[in-house]
């Protein structure tokens, strides 16, 4: 039988292929993103990461003994994504005081912390797979689809990195060891919330590339 994270991946090759295919990430590849555009994603992106903080911090408490050093270096890691941030938002003019989440960016988070504080570790951590298996595979397009130098490079470099590979495979391998010999009914819960993180992910690019504002309908 094959591990958990591939039958996971298998099942959702639509998802993945709709996911990989978005505009914001082929024309990022291109160099045809506006700059606009990929800096409305830098601003909801920084917003995700701060929140995503929390998120993990929930699954450390929640986590096995044995798994506390990596989640520990996981909030160490999404600490020096913010700074990524912070330097390129420097560079580039984007302004990241006082941000608001857009409608996707908020629903998203409260997706995040729900299943953190009202799931069990695993499903919790099956999130945490999606969203960064999510990543590595979007920007590893772009990187693969690259024409000529990006001023976002910084950014593709980051989660195309040997050592996020390296992150993202550990997730992968962990994932399969906790999820061995569950019931159908809780395999079919971390289905489901593999792929809503995954369609989540989607509407994120989506949010980014139609910029999208909550709708004005008073103070």
């Amino acid at each position: 039988m094959r591990p958990f994270h591939e039958q996971l991946l298998s099942e959702s090759k639509e998802l993945w292929g709709a996911i990989l295919h978005h505009p914001f990430l082929q024309e990022t590849a291109s160099g045809k993103i506006s700059a606009h555009t990929f800096k409305t994603w830098m601003q909801q992106d920084f917003i995700f990461v701060q929140e995503a903080i929390p998120f993990v911090a929930v699954l450390l408490a929640k986590s096995p003994e044995n798994l506390r050093t990596n989640f520990i270096q996981i909030l160490s890691g999404l600490d020096q994504e913010l700074g990524l941030f912070r330097k390129n938002a420097q560079a580039h003019g984007v302004n990241l005081d006082n941000l608001k989440a857009a409608p996707t960016c908020h629903s998203y988070l409260q997706f995040l912390m729900s299943t953190a504080y009202n799931c069990s570790f695993l499903e919790g951590f099956t999130v945490l797979y999606s969203a960064e298996k999510v990543y590595l595979d979007s920007w590893m397009e772009v990187k693969k689809k690259l024409k000529g130098k990006s001023p976002w490079e910084e950014f593709i470099n980051n989660w195309t990195s040997q050592g996020f590979q390296q992150y993202v495979d550990w997730l992968a391998v962990t994932l399969d060891d906790l999820a061995e010999n569950l019931p159908l009914r809780q395999i079919e819960k971390l289905r489901e919330l593999f792929q809503t993180t995954g369609r989540y992910e989607y509407l994120f690019w989506e949010m980014a590339y139609r910029e999208e504002k909550w709708p004005a309908l008073g103070k």
